[in-house]
């Protein structure tokens, strides 16, 4: 009684299923990437821009029309399209003046979905006038 074993059980590896699964995950996650890291990338060239621009403020000598003047030459400088120096609020509160560059992102993932990123933590608060 030699019986031959069941040539399916000796098969051992991935499917053809399988494998299509795995490179329709692997596609999604590549294309979730591709669209997310430039807007990402992006926004931290935005935050070092805020961010210099209050370094860069004297309250004795600058208004906040030169905050807003110099917030829009670093931002064509370093090519920021997402976000505009007229979308930047900048306004004096209790006797801080405040720069407010929160924005969002929509981009296109696939066919008719969106994706949303939202940066509002841009808000940064410089001493005023002495």
């Amino acid at each position: 009684m030699n019986q031959e074993p069941n040539r399916r059980s000796r098969q051992r590896g991935m499917t053809f299923w399988g494998m299509a699964f795995n490179a329709l995950v692997l596609g999604a996650v590549l294309v979730l990437v591709l669209r997310v890291v430039p807007s990402y990338m992006t926004y931290l060239s935005v935050k070092d821009i805020v961010e210099r621009a209050a370094n860069e403020f004297d309250p004795a000598t600058d208004s906040l029309q030169d905050i807003r003047v110099r917030l829009g030459k670093l931002l064509n400088t370093n090519q920021v399209y997402d976000i505009k120096a007229e979308d930047i609020e900048v306004y004096r509160d209790k006797g801080m003046v405040v720069i407010d560059a929160t924005y969002e992102v929509r981009f296109p993932l696939i066919w008719i979905i969106d994706g949303v990123m939202m940066f509002d933590q841009l808000v940064i608060k410089v001493p005023g006038r002495r």
